[in-house]
């Protein structure tokens, strides 16, 4: 078939406005309310292509920020109404009483505010590597959970085979972290909840291995060609994977990187699921698995 000029100016046209109109796009994820973990009061709207952008109001209710010592922010997230899980690298060596917590708001401290109890390191945490970088905080007093604006995040259930037979999550896998850390390489921090999609990223690749200390125990997630990462401030802060049980589960916690959203280095997360024992010991067994560990 012969083009003409005319056909060929509309298709040139049809495409230039797909590649206006397509990194706009919203994606809506509708968490099932029935469950008892990984479901906020509001549909979380997500824009899939572009940077990061600012969170609706009750999105993720289980996103909580952290104030260290008066100076320090970290982010962390609700497993029960009296257990956060964060970053070790946030809360090592930090009294307990120089911890508060607050949860229930997209605006950085601000919402419910509990000082925290206890704080239990992994105890093989190595600072230097940020191996078995995560945390574990009590609360003082329990959040009042009857709270629209508060919730609780799924834990995985993955059995033992599947972590020793390959990565999990897999590769490829789209995923959403939350926090207030800087929206910047050095810049500012946001007074409200950013959220922004990455895919994992194989460990393989050079954009991970240059940067991952520990594949057992961590995972890396970006984009390719950068711009789209956690930054200084979202250390602690929740990475979660939307399953076909439609809840939201929280498969990485931020860890560190080489500054921020760069293109040759994707961002480090600790392994959650490598934990569930620890984590299961360590409060009691107050958290609750998602129904399904199965990318939706």
């Amino acid at each position: 078939m012969k083009l003409t000029f005319t056909s060929i100016t509309i298709i040139f046209f049809t495409v230039l406005l797909f590649v206006i109109i397509e990194p706009s796009y919203q994606y809506v994820y509708s968490c099932n309310s029935s469950e008892p973990c990984g479901c906020s009061s509001n549909a979380a709207s997500v824009t899939r292509i572009v940077g990061g952008e600012s969170a609706g109001t009750s999105t993720w209710g289980w996103a909580v920020s952290i104030f260290i010592s008066g100076t320090s922010l970290c982010g962390g997230a609700i497993l029960s109404s009296s257990w956060i899980i964060t970053a070790a690298h946030c809360v090592n060596g930090i009294a307990a009483s120089q911890v508060t917590v607050y949860a229930g708001s997209n605006t950085r401290f601000s919402g419910q505010s509990r000082v925290a109890s206890s704080i239990t390191v992994h105890p093989s945490y190595v600072s230097s590597t940020k191996i078995n970088d995560i945390a574990l905080i009590q609360l003082s007093t329990p959040l009042t959970m009857s709270s629209s604006a508060v919730k609780i995040i799924c834990i995985p259930y993955v059995s033992s085979t599947t972590l020793s037979a390959g990565e999990w999550p897999p590769a490829g896998l789209s995923v959403v972290a939350v926090g207030w850390g800087t929206l910047s390489e050095g810049g500012s921090l946001p007074s409200t909840l950013q959220q922004v999609t990455v895919k994992t990223v194989d460990y393989r690749g050079s954009t991970c291995s240059s940067v991952l200390n520990n594949r057992l125990v961590q995972f890396c997630a970006g984009v390719s060609g950068g711009g789209k990462d956690t930054c200084q401030g979202d250390s602690g802060g929740p990475l979660m994977m939307f399953t076909t049980s439609s809840q939201w589960e929280l498969v990485g916690v931020t860890s560190y990187g080489i500054g921020c959203a760069r293109a040759a280095y994707a961002g480090v997360y600790t392994r959650v699921a490598y934990y569930q024992d620890w984590i299961r010991i360590t409060t009691a067994g107050t958290y609750t698995n998602a129904t399904s560990s199965t990318s939706a």
